[in-house]
């Protein structure tokens, strides 16, 4: 396992990637941006990776910047590294993998933090686990992310609610909305995502990854894109050894052997 404010471990199949700031409730500073940014394209350049679940340790899942590093007095520099590209946001490695994210949200996943949730495929809840677009509160704007993706998530007036409002969102209202998938005690939790980890990860690879590209498709709105995608990738498909895998081990009553080919 790495140290530092990022954790990394893989086992199964399965990255898990911990935000490790718990005494400042897994805030991000610029060690922090990098780490995760890293760990992720670490995480989706590794062929033995199949899934990813993260997390935070402590009682926060993200709280977005670190007021007191990255805020205030220090906003300037930050939107000068962000202009200059110094500093890379985790979430475009986020959006570049292609391997499924299972986000298992443990505490208050707040500004930034709510956002990076928003991009994980898969969302679980703990019970103590709350949502808020806190950046309206901060006198700035969310991310792109945010807008992009929230109104599909929850629709769009609940969408308006959050990035206007600031309000938390707790965590059964959250399922209530389709922002989770499910909740569970907090001892449950990371069990429970990595239980989905491993079960993504015994599925084939290739199909999984054509799955959540498909998905992205359609979430886009690129119907033409999709039909395209969907017809070439699953012609390619039905050619990999994979394939030939499942209808053996279907014909011969035992569970599958995938390899990604």
């Amino acid at each position: 396992m790495t140290e530092g404010p990022v954790l990394y471990e893989v086992a199964d199949h399965v990255a898990t990637i911990t935000i490790n700031r718990p005494e400042a409730y897994n805030s991000l500073d610029y060690e922090a941006y990098e780490q995760l940014s890293a760990r992720f394209a670490e995480a989706s350049a590794d062929e033995g990776v199949r899934a990813i679940v993260f997390t935070g340790r402590g009682r926060g899942f993200c709280t977005g910047d670190d007021v007191r590093k990255l805020l205030g007095a220090g906003a300037a520099e930050l939107a000068r590294r962000l202009s200059t590209g110094e500093i890379e946001l985790p979430g475009t490695a986020m959006r570049r993998s292609d391997r499924p994210i299972i986000g298992a949200v443990n505490g208050p996943a707040v500004g930034y933090g709510m956002e990076l949730s928003l991009l994980c495929d898969i969302r679980i809840a703990a019970e103590e686990a709350r949502f808020s677009e806190m950046f309206v509160r901060r006198a700035i704007v969310a991310g792109d992310d945010s807008f992009e993706i929230l109104p599909r998530v929850v629709g769009a007036s609940a969408a308006a609610e959050m990035l206007m409002s600031g309000d938390f969102v707790d965590a059964r209202r959250a399922l209530e909305l389709g922002l989770v998938s499910r909740v569970v005690p907090q001892e449950e939790l990371l069990p429970a995502a990595m239980e989905l980890g491993r079960n993504l990860a015994a599925n084939p690879p290739l199909a999984v990854r054509a799955a959540k590209q498909a998905l992205a498709l359609a979430s886009a709105g690129k119907r033409e894109e999709l039909r395209d995608f969907v017809r070439r990738r699953g012609s390619e498909l039905l050619a990999t050894e994979d394939h030939q895998e499942s209808v053996a081990a279907f014909l011969e009553r035992r569970e599958p052997a995938f390899h990604g080919r």
